[in-house]
């Protein structure tokens, strides 16, 4: 939690409980939520809660470089969401029922040998594998 508030707090954002709640929800879960999924889950504690108030904070943490607007959508058509980390990674995605799995990057050396050959500096790379999942074969 210190973590959030710190993050907050180096963003310039205020420090409020629906905020830290969103950011944690996304910190604990192993896969992208859209804002609904994300609101469902925290509408259990808090039954005030609007909608509207995620989308407002998920547009503000984006805009921040907190958390990340996926170019993958869910089977509802909806933006999917994940906190910003260090550590890079790509989506494995099942057609079917539309489980998402996280892959570590394997194209580190492809990519340095790229920047060098072309005398690029590579900013940003996206991946994104499409298949079908063991449960749903």
């Amino acid at each position: 939690m210190a973590e959030i508030k710190s993050l907050l707090q180096a963003n310039n954002l205020k420090n409020t409980g629906q905020r830290r709640k969103i950011l944690k929800t996304l910190y604990n879960e192993d896969k992208p939520l859209s804002a609904k999924e994300l609101f469902f889950k925290l509408k259990k504690d808090n039954p005030k809660l609007k909608l509207s108030t995620i989308y407002r904070n998920l547009n503000k943490f984006t805009e921040k470089d907190i958390v990340k607007k996926l170019n993958i959508k869910n089977e509802k058509h909806e933006n999917l969401f994940e906190v910003k980390t260090d550590r890079h990674h790509h989506h494995l995605i099942c057609v079917e029922c539309g489980d998402i799995k996280e892959l570590g990057c394997p194209l580190d050396d492809y990519l340095k040998k790229v920047a060098k050959e072309n005398n690029y500096k590579i900013k940003d790379h996206r991946l994104t594998i499409y298949g079908i999942c063991n449960k749903c074969k």
